[in-house]
């Protein structure tokens, strides 16, 4: 059988979110029968420890080539985010690699997963200036792309363009739960009333601790668990409120944590909610978002619907109205959750 093999940034033990949803994938083709999957990753502090992966030596014209394991037969998945393969978000090197890779295998197939495309802010940021750049190097190595995948339909729209001389059209598909799924917990009605939160997120979002404050305040938490880092949390936040913070967990314990709690804190720009990782883990376990933001939502959610409001709460009275807002977010996550996500992946791989 032919492989895939992902062109990653990290692996574990090193943290990286492209690289868990790349294994993610590579897991569920292992359980339906799908195609091998293996992984180049380019980090140069990344050491080998497993059979299926190994490093790229150096970043250079001739990385992916010379690292490449077996030509005939496999396709390249490239998991693309800027600044997982450069310190400014233009990985020039991985360009230019990537077209050496094309010239010397044309027959193999390259499919690119763009998690991000570029950054953007104002004149007195970086990224004001390094846009442009980030742009080009984006838009050229989708041109070397025989297939686009990407989390947002925004995103899919400006890849589009850059590639509309050749037809090309970008598949749209929200991020999957890199905490695992469990379509048949209990609903949110028979659960205790526990808050769940990632603890570096909340301080991320402008007016995210007041709002943090605000939903506490609302909701009355019986507890409030605070998963993985919490140092730029601060104590003040919580004060009032039962809390325990886990510290990092492997996924499958927090898996059992959200098929347990009743609510979600999510403070995300509304604009990106296709590549919240967050929001996915939510809705793949039933557990009801509770959004920060402002504002229109994007990737056909709606607040009230798929997820409750911080400023209106109202529906928290009314246990049938939090059990439809997880039901429908968990249709929404449905339609694109690791099985459909992988079997697009294998479909788009092919080589036979």
């Amino acid at each position: 059988m032919s492989a895939v093999v992902h062109l990653v940034p990290r692996l574990r033990p090193l943290e990286c979110g492209i690289g868990d949803y790349a294994t993610r994938i590579t897991e569920s083709w292992k359980s339906a029968g799908g195609p091998e999957g293996r992984y180049l990753v380019t980090s140069e502090v990344w050491k080998a420890g497993q059979e299926d992966a190994r490093p790229l030596l150096r970043r250079d014209l001739d990385a992916i080539s010379e690292a490449w394991p077996q030509p005939t037969g496999d396709a390249l998945l490239l998991h693309y985010s800027g600044y997982g393969y450069a310190k400014r978000g233009a990985p020039v090197w991985l360009l230019r690699a990537l077209r050496e890779f094309r010239a010397r295998f044309p027959q193999t197939p390259v499919t690119g997963m763009f998690h991000e495309l570029f950054a953007f802010g104002p004149p007195t940021t970086s990224a004001f200036w390094l846009s442009p750049l980030q742009r080009w190097v984006t838009a050229s190595i989708s041109r070397l792309c025989d297939q686009i995948v990407t989390n947002r339909a925004e995103s899919a729209t400006w890849l589009n363009r850059q590639n509309a001389f050749r037809g090309q059209t970008a598949h749209v598909m929200p991020v999957v739960s890199n905490m695992g799924e469990n379509a048949g917990a209990e609903p949110p009605s028979r659960r205790a009333n526990e808050l769940v939160l990632f603890g570096y997120q909340a301080s991320s979002w402008p007016g995210g601790i007041e709002r943090l404050r605000q939903v506490l305040d609302a909701l009355k938490p019986a507890r409030v668990l605070v998963l993985g880092k919490s140092s730029a949390l601060p104590e003040s936040a919580l004060e009032g409120h039962t809390v325990e913070k886990t510290g990092w967990l492997a996924p499958e314990a927090v898996s059992e944590i959200l098929s347990r709690a009743r609510y979600g804190y999510l403070a995300y720009h509304p604009n990106y909610l296709g590549k919240s990782g967050i929001l996915a883990a939510f809705v793949a376990h039933g557990v009801v978002p509770v959004f920060a933001g402002i504002g229109p939502l994007s990737e056909g959610l709606v607040c009230g619907t798929h997820l409750l409001a911080a400023d209106d709460l109202s529906a928290v009275k009314n246990d049938a109205r939090l059990d439809a807002v997880a039901s429908a977010g968990g249709a929404w996550y449905a339609g694109h959750d690791l099985h459909r996500t992988a079997a697009l992946f294998a479909h788009l791989t092919r080589t036979d």
